[in-house]
């Protein structure tokens, strides 16, 4: 395996300035959605549950929670419990995801998140080599060192955001790894041009990335670009035309899971009870990280496009029409959770939709199992015998309407 291409590379100690630099384009584009993140959407999702699953509605209204009414608003079904939810996600002959071609379309290019059937398939039987539980688990080393070394240089320095030094740079490096991008890549403008935040307007990223997917050799076996460019089949490609493929991984291997990573944080240092629950044993670790993604699942919504005129609980549905399917208010379901709207470790379990289920289950769920495990350990370690007091914590809690997280976890000895 070569070194990434000269434009893309680093250099020594540049990986880490380049993250840093990605994240607060994130962080500032969240600062523009801030008034989307005032009050709390959870009481209006369920006062929606309260007058039934499905609602007429338009995506502007959706996405603001404004009211957006006549010519101007695009015209979307809002799917809200879980049962309607649940329903929608397991029907891809129904509801396509076909959606994505007018949203993350535009954005990184046709890719298998808006594919469906066989050509939907044909992607994830490659792409599951890389993500199913054993593969995954061969990278358990790596991210405990990340993040015990990360943890540790915020004991060193006195203090940190655990989102912007911690989450973040976990998620996209772990993600990277799997990709198939080697030590000293600049991932951090790969991320932000991924997600549309940069604009490559010279076409610099673009023309590196295609020449680089353009040489196999250049790519591990087992990463998910190797993976990919091995697999002789029409219906994936080769080359440049894995480019919306590795964009997608990219942006959907980094966002959820840094978002749900900062949640899991706010959740344990807000209540060191839950720190010792998930340090008692493995199993309180899980029901901990479960629970957390039930109660603040990091994306919202979901598109989906009616393929033919259905019925969905009852509201009849026209061919075409748009559906916007909402996890975190199937998630919060009291139809199917007693007190719903709070954080409860003990739980009986069950299944929830933060990762959705169907054909279209998250990809990288076990990937996120197993930083929030890493994460989890890290903390109950550092707590004991890394940090040296009990840090301050200043957050802005948990806000957000499309992604739901804390925007900083900023520690102070």
């Amino acid at each position: 395996m070569t070194a990434a291409p000269p434009f893309l590379d680093a250099g020594p100690g540049g990986v880490e300035e380049d993250m840093a630099a990605a994240y607060a384009l994130v962080n500032a584009f969240d600062a523009d959605q801030s008034g989307s993140r005032l009050g709390n959407p959870h009481a209006e999702f369920a006062a929606l549950r309260r007058r039934g699953a499905v609602h007429r509605s338009t995506l502007e209204e959706v996405f603001t929670g404004t009211d957006v009414l006549g010519p101007t608003g695009t015209p979307a079904w809002h799917v809200v419990s879980y049962h309607a939810v649940e329903q929608v996600l397991r029907d891809e002959h129904v509801f396509s995801s076909s959606a994505y071609g007018d949203s993350m379309g535009q954005v990184v290019g046709r890719s298998f998140l808006e594919m469906d059937g066989a050509e939907h398939r044909a992607w994830r039987n490659v792409l599951n080599g890389g993500f199913h539980r054993q593969a995954v688990s061969e990278r358990q080393a790596l991210i405990r060192r990340d993040v015990v070394a990360r943890l540790g240089t915020l004991a060193n320095r006195g203090g940190g955001d655990l989102v912007r030094d911690l989450a973040f740079p976990v998620a996209l490096t772990a993600i990277a790894g799997i990709i198939g991008f080697p030590p000293g890549t600049r991932i951090g403008t790969l991320y932000t041009w991924a997600v549309g935040l940069i604009d490559d307007a010279d076409g610099k990223i673009t023309g590196a990335m295609t020449e680089w997917l353009g040489t196999p050799s250049s790519w591990p076996p087992q990463s998910l670009v190797g993976r990919l460019l091995r697999r002789n089949d029409p219906l994936i490609g080769t080359g440049p035309e894995l480019l919306p493929a590795v964009r997608l991984l990219l942006s959907t291997g980094t966002e959820p899971p840094f978002r749900s990573l900062a949640t899991l944080m706010y959740a344990v240092l807000s209540d060191p009870a839950l720190l010792e629950t998930a340090r008692a044993d493995e199993s309180g670790a899980t029901a901990l990280m479960q629970e957390c993604w039930r109660w603040e699942c990091p994306l919202t919504w979901v598109l989906r496009r009616c393929s033919t005129d259905t019925e969905l609980c009852g509201v009849r549905l026209r061919e075409g029409d748009l559906v916007c399917v909402n996890l975190a208010s199937a998630n919060r379901d009291e139809v199917r959770w007693a007190d719903a709207d709070r954080l409860d470790v003990h739980r009986q379990p069950q299944p929830h939709l933060a990762m959705g289920t169907g054909p279209h289950i998250c990809l990288g769920r076990h990937l996120a199992a197993l930083e929030a495990h890493e994460v989890l350990a890290g903390l109950a370690q550092a707590t004991t015998t890394v940090w040296p007091s009990r840090p301050v914590l200043d957050t802005d809690g948990i806000g957000g309407r499309g992604f739901r997280s804390p925007r900083r976890l900023t520690l102070r000895w």
